[in-house]
């Protein structure tokens, strides 16, 4: 009889320590998870961080030639934010910068002959970064700067779901000929811009993890406007 009594209060012991330690191992588990996701969060929101800094660099010698030409800013180059097809509005943006610092604007789409006027095909300047259903994408080619074409690769963790990317552009201007104004489309004009980017994300089927981070990003190349265009 006091060894069946024992049994019993041995197994009702060892049934409580493995609830505990089962309880506890699943916490563990979401917490380990959801570090997981905001590491994965912020490494997504440095990499577009990094690149939107970049954004209308262009490498030109002010001897021979004039900041207000630079190809990189111009209307097809310049941050653009659209979307794409059948997802949320201002997902996408769209941008340019000399990354081999050879003044031209790399398209890697035409031959020597047959680009257009400041523009090479020996490598990729133009790029972007868009939401594809679940998933962050960044553009690495393709013959138009758009949101619907081009060629793309997925950047996030499989094991996580992008539930929102939104891009707000803020700028101010300043009036380079009567600094006292407000700027004007005829004057020369100095534009600063400065993005607030929102990326959300959560671990796959598990909606109750969803988490949202908030950046802003200073363009560091502001634009110089000499007249109406743009």
């Amino acid at each position: 009889m006091e060894l069946m009594i024992a049994s019993v209060i041995a197994l009702i012991a060892l049934s409580a320590v493995l609830t505990v330690y089962s309880a506890s191992a699943r916490h563990s588990t979401g917490l380990l998870q959801q570090a997981h996701l905001h590491q994965q969060l912020h490494a997504l929101m440095h990499l577009i961080g990094r690149d939107l800094k970049r954004a209308g660099y262009w490498h030109f010698d002010p001897r021979f030639r004039a900041a207000g030409d630079n190809p990189f800013q111009n209307p097809t180059n310049q941050v653009r934010i659209q979307a794409y097809a059948g997802n949320s509005p201002d997902s996408c943006i769209l941008y340019a910068y000399d990354l081999d610092q050879d003044g031209l604007v790399g398209v890697g789409v035409c031959a020597d002959t047959d680009c257009a006027d400041e523009t090479d095909d020996d490598n990729v300047e133009q790029f972007a970064f868009r939401l594809h259903g679940a998933r962050l994408q960044s553009r690495y080619g393709g013959s138009d700067l758009d949101c619907d074409s081009g060629y793309w690769q997925t950047v996030n963790d499989p094991a996580m779901e992008v539930t929102q990317l939104q891009f707000t552009q803020h700028s101010s201007c300043l009036n380079l000929l009567e600094t006292d104004r407000e700027c004007t489309p005829g004057a020369p004009r100095l534009v600063q811009r400065a993005l607030q980017v929102q990326l959300s994300g959560q671990l796959r089927n598990r909606p109750d993890s969803n988490t949202t981070i908030t950046q802003w990003i200073r363009i560091r190349n502001d634009q110089l406007r000499e007249g109406k265009e743009w």
